[in-house]
């Protein structure tokens, strides 16, 4: 991804060791981020939504609408997380067309996928 490329370099990541939590379903956001290293899985509810690695990005909903956070990130290994807060969000929008078009892609991706866990999860077909 176009934008990885720009943060590889980043030293502002935070670190967080596997198995703790990044961000709770219902809380507030006020930053996304993306995975520099490591590997973060996404939860709705109790069930495990996705599993992200390396360039992937989440929690990148709070930055659009201002809304409590709608999945659960916990750190599956160690990770290196670049926070992205609504100044560089926006930066990035305007700087980077591209990087905006990335992120209508992943929550298309998203989307897609949550139709698909609450639809198992009701038997609907």
């Amino acid at each position: 991804m176009e934008i990885l490329r720009l943060l590889q370099n980043a030293e502002d990541f935070e670190i967080f060791s596997a198995g703790q939590t990044i961000f709770l379903r219902g809380e507030p956001g006020t930053v996304m981020y993306i995975i520099k290293q490591g590997e973060v899985e996404l939860y709705f509810r109790k069930i495990r939504f996705a599993t992200l690695g390396p360039e992937g990005i989440f929690g990148e909903m709070a930055l659009l609408d201002n809304e409590l956070r709608s999945l659960t990130a916990i750190a599956k290994t160690e990770c290196q997380l670049v926070p992205i807060d609504q100044a560089r969000f926006s930066f990035f929008v305007q700087q980077k067309p591209l990087f905006a078009l990335q992120i209508m892609q992943v929550m298309a991706d998203r989307l897609r996928s949550m139709n698909e866990v609450v639809g198992d999860s009701q038997n609907l077909t």
